[in-house]
């Protein structure tokens, strides 16, 4: 197994809506894995702590059924100069991709990459996949930049065998996109409650209540005006608490507004009172036991927030594109640029 880095962090600083203790000490432990590839890694899910699936650049995709040990490396034939943004797993055999290059975007495995099914296919001008989110084993959606208009917005209720358009969104402004940081962009909860960022020259959430299927959209103050800029990553804790993070992908150090949080379902939103040390293209809730925190990655650093995004604390510089906890632990894996996976560890002390 990889040899752990000299990354181990700690912090101690008000850790009160964490815990109901007023201070605690947290270290973080960054452990490279071996991974026979080099392709840019902006897709993660982890099923479970021995479960994990990533992919990105060249047609890659990359499993793991032993907690990271080994993994084999699966290039979708025909597709190697496709980018794989997006990915959603069930288990160890079961798995799908969205590519950001059609007319073949959607791919399907059930014998652990060994074979993929084309599950959504189509020739509309102008697609380009950014992210893809299940609520549950069947609900999920996936989101491409604009098309006439509106975001153009896919739904299926059969774990991924069929699609169907949405139509019922707001119009987008002119410049105004998702971004494929992350495959982030989306959130998408049990209880048909669902979320998207935007970027680009606005910086915008939409929402539904039911499952995908009608939306309305609110304002942030979120930086944006730049086709580089705007809101990469969007998480809920719960039907009502969320939190966005993002920047300025090509000038990481500006952090005006990179970072906000909301307490009603995202009809508004509050800029963090201290933001990001810089530009984060991820954000994910931390659950385990009673300790709760949100963590914010990106390609130069990583945060922490443990007041549900008010404030947040930088930890250090290591990069990567997008992180995954493992349900119900303090650990997590992270993926990135040239083939990089690595395994972190949160303890608390």
């Amino acid at each position: 197994m990889g040899k752990y880095l000299f990354l181990t962090v700690i912090l101690l600083f008000l850790f009160q809506s964490c815990t109901n203790k007023n201070e605690f000490i947290i270290e973080v432990f960054f452990e490279e894995l071996q991974i026979n590839s080099v392709a840019g890694l902006r897709g993660l899910h982890v099923v479970d702590e021995n479960v994990i699936w990533a992919s990105g650049s060249k047609g890659t995709v990359l499993v793991s059924a032993d907690g990271g040990e080994s993994w084999k490396v699966n290039q979708i034939s025909g597709e190697e100069e496709n980018e794989f943004r997006s990915i959603h797993a069930w288990d160890n055999k079961r798995a799908m991709v969205f590519g950001v290059a059609g007319p073949d975007f959607g791919y399907k495995t059930i014998d652990g990459g060994e074979n993929w099914e084309v599950v959504y296919r189509d020739t509309t001008k102008g697609l380009f996949f950014n992210s893809l989110k299940f609520a549950d084993s069947k609900n999920g959606l996936a989101v491409s930049d604009p098309v006439d208009g509106k975001f153009f917005l896919i739904k299926t209720e059969d774990a991924g065998i069929t699609w169907k358009r949405i139509s019922d969104l707001p119009e987008v402004m002119a410049g105004e996109a998702n971004f494929a940081a992350s495959n982030t962009c989306i959130e998408f909860l049990p209880t048909g409650k669902a979320w998207i960022a935007s970027g680009g020259k606005a910086a915008r959430v939409f929402r539904s209540e039911d499952f995908g299927e009608t939306w309305q959209v609110s304002e942030t103050q979120m930086v944006s005006g730049q086709a580089s800029s705007g809101i990469f990553s969007v998480a809920f804790k719960n039907n009502r608490e969320g939190v966005i993070v993002g920047g300025t992908y090509n000038k990481p150090e500006l952090n005006e507004n990179i970072a906000a949080y909301t307490i009603d379902g995202g009809k508004s939103w509050q800029p963090a009172e201290t933001m990001p040390k810089e530009y984060r293209s991820c954000v994910q809730s931390i659950v385990s036991g009673k300790t709760q925190f949100l963590f914010a990655i990106g390609k130069t650093g990583y945060d922490y927030s443990c007041d549900d995004g008010k404030s947040w604390q930088h930890l250090g510089f290591e990069g990567y594109y997008t992180f995954r906890q493992v349900p119900g632990k303090s650990e997590g894996f992270a993926a990135g640029a040239n083939g990089e996976i690595s395994k972190i560890k949160f303890k608390k002390l």
